[in-house]
């Protein structure tokens, strides 16, 4: 199996067994902020989607983590759809394994994504996401921007969430020192 590959499978299920029950959003997610927030090398090449920042390879990498018998997915229905739960098979720590000097060296990476993130459902991890590719595309190009400036923005892409919702996300995000462009009033990051 590829390096790549194996430091994947062996980070979806260390997510897994240090918090069962994610979704797919919230694990499509995670990886995301793995990968930008704090430089995890995953290779995941994510667009910005209708749910926020997306890799299909991310759902492959589930795909083939469960077959590994590394995770199990189960599907679970509410009253407005379905989704799914993601938690640690029997396998689980074989799969880790693949890769096990990868999770340890970037174990205090997923710990820390899973402190700051795990706590939000599908919709807030929708909006983060988003905001913070957003914030990206605007810093890759040196354009610095308000808070207020960023949440309009994100409500161009995002109109379905009221703007003083992202306004509060984008202040989280910013208090937590997650964003590149927003500035303050004096000019500061």
């Amino acid at each position: 199996m590829r390096d790549i590959q194996s430091a994947r499978l062996a980070t979806l299920v260390a997510l897994a067994e240090k918090k069962p029950l994610l979704g797919r959003t919230a694990v499509m997610k995670l990886c995301y902020f793995l990968q930008t927030l704090r430089n995890v090398p995953l290779g995941y090449r994510f667009t910005l989607y209708s749910y926020g920042p997306f890799d299909s390879s991310v759902l492959s990498d589930l795909s083939t983590a469960e077959t590994l018998g590394g995770i199990e997915s189960k599907t679970v229905f509410y009253s407005g759809g379905y989704g799914y739960e993601i938690s640690p098979a029997g396998r689980s720590r074989s799969v880790r394994n693949l890769a096990s000097g990868f999770v340890k060296k970037y174990r205090s990476d997923i710990d820390w994504a899973l402190e700051r993130f795990a706590k939000f459902g599908s919709a807030d991890l929708e909006l983060l996401s988003t905001i913070i590719y957003v914030d990206r595309e605007f810093a890759t190009t040196n354009e610095r921007l308000t808070a207020d400036a960023l949440a309009e923005k994100v409500r161009e892409v995002k109109p379905h969430f009221a703007e003083e919702y992202i306004r509060g996300k984008v202040d989280y995000l910013r208090q937590e020192k997650m964003l590149r462009s927003v500035r303050t009033a004096s000019g500061r990051k």
